[in-house]
């Protein structure tokens, strides 16, 4: 199996091929790889694993600045705290570094289960050209798979913290621990669970490390936690997206990647449409239902619908009703794929981060602060107060068409504000000025009485 570090743009991946496996109908991917190289890219700790990700959503979106690095002092926090760190046993590792060193048959035949971050679901389906890869520059850390004549390559940043470790943290310091003689030509069999959001990673980490195992509990619960602090929050967007996909009236009707996989039965045609990734969206509008979004521009506008389950329906009606709306304002950009980026991570992305800005106006200036009244707003209410958005050019020979950066669709969403009339903004900067004195200030206190 292939192996090798290659240099692209001046950075370092580590290219490992992968044997695909299928299990009751989820895929996931076994590779071979050096234990000398592996040692140098992974870690066991899930805060540790996410800290650079938040500083560079941080850097990239300007505006949630402050959110994000409320996320990155959470995970800082975390590292410091050493009783709640996921427990090794020296006394394990130790064992585990004299049978290595001194064990004619040393040998590890069971895998090594580990996770990490994709930029993509593979090359081409995704309609990310190799070339590109690196304009995505918020997701240093993130590896890409590539498909070569039914071949499957996965390319992993080389360094420090890329991949994340699920099962088989004891074996890796063993060898950390053993001689250089030992891990010098050592090979470990890794098991890739890839493409899937972090809850059912998550809920795979706990199944794996804790059910089975005696562990005091406030240790787990924080460990499930630091895996993944919004579990459940993920779960009820697994379900929201899932709801998207699958409704026939909904704009995104089969138009999502679900759990990374498009599968190989499906026509050309129907692969070409499906546009957007379920983690992408979960990544997106998760932070509308998260307390935690409260200090960010982007405010949690669905949190007080999400903490009350018989209102969360609400919240799936609403991005029913606003996707739906984008689509009928621009319904040859939305289906034309081939030709337009609307459907696409900048042209939806940027969509999304202008939703925030027009429910709160909304809230404020038409429905009085009830939050009730969010079952009164249809379709064409949200088409008209998007009038304006025609003027933006989402063609692929537009200045958004070549690239999938962050600060790309950062400046989508501003040039979405300048252009649509609701907004009444003539730049983005003066506008902003005025929706924090004149709208964020209200909104936030009114969202403090249910944080």
């Amino acid at each position: 199996m292939i192996e090798e570090i290659i240099n692209k743009n001046g950075k370092e991946y580590l290219k490992v091929e992968l044997i695909q496996i299928t299990q009751k109908n989820k895929k996931f991917y076994i590779s071979k790889i050096s234990a000398k190289r592996f040692l140098k890219i992974y870690t066991v700790e899930p805060a540790e694993y996410d800290i650079e990700r938040q500083a560079n959503f941080a850097s990239s979106f300007e505006d949630d600045r402050e959110y994000y690095e409320h996320l990155m002092n959470n995970d800082k926090e975390r590292i410091n705290k050493k009783s709640f760190q996921r427990p090794s046993n020296d006394t394990r590792v130790s064992e585990i570094k004299n049978f290595l060193n001194t064990n004619e048959i040393g040998l590890f035949p069971n895998s090594i289960i580990v996770t990490c971050d994709l930029l993509n679901d593979k090359i081409g389906e995704c309609n990310i050209a190799f070339n590109e890869v690196d304009s995505f520059e918020n997701r240093p850390k993130s590896a890409y798979l590539e498909e070569i004549d039914n071949n499957i390559f996965l390319y992993i940043p080389y360094q420090k913290d890329s991949v994340l470790v699920i099962d088989g943290q004891h074996r890796l310091l063993g060898l950390k621990a053993a001689s250089k003689e030992v891990t010098e030509d050592y090979e470990l069999i890794i098991t890739f669970i890839i493409g899937f959001d972090r809850s059912i990673v998550a809920n795979l980490f706990y199944t794996i490390n804790y059910t089975q195992k005696s562990v005091n509990k406030s240790v787990l619960y924080h460990l499930m936690g630091e895996f993944s602090r919004e579990i459940d929050k993920m779960a009820f967007m697994h379900g929201t997206i899932k709801i998207l996909n699958e409704i026939e009236e909904s704009a995104l009707y089969k138009r999502i990647k679900m759990l990374g996989n498009v599968p190989k039965s499906l026509s050309n045609e129907v692969r070409k449409q499906m546009t957007i990734s379920q983690a992408f969206l979960i990544d997106y509008l998760i932070g509308y239902i998260s307390k935690e979004a409260k200090n960010s521009i982007h405010q949690p506008i669905f949190y007080y619908y999400y903490k009350s389950e018989n209102m969360r329906i609400e919240i799936i009606q609403f991005l029913l009703k606003y996707f739906d709306s984008i689509r009928e304002a621009l319904p040859e950009q939305w289906d034309n794929v081939d030709e337009y980026i609307l459907t696409k991570t900048v042209g939806l992305g940027a969509c999304i981060k202008l939703l925030p800005f027009l429910y709160v106006k909304m809230f404020i200036d038409e429905y009085q602060m009830d939050p009730k009244k969010i079952v009164q707003i249809n379709v064409n209410t949200l088409k008209n107060h998007l009038k304006g958005i025609e003027t933006i050019n989402f063609s692929k020979s537009g200045e958004y068409g070549s690239v999938g950066s962050a600060g790309s669709l950062n400046k989508l969403k501003k040039q979405l504000i300048e252009n649509i009339d609701f907004f009444q903004a003539d730049n983005y900067e003066d506008f902003l000025r005025v929706f924090k004195e004149n709208y964020l200030s209200k909104y936030k206190k009114w969202l403090t009485k249910y944080l």
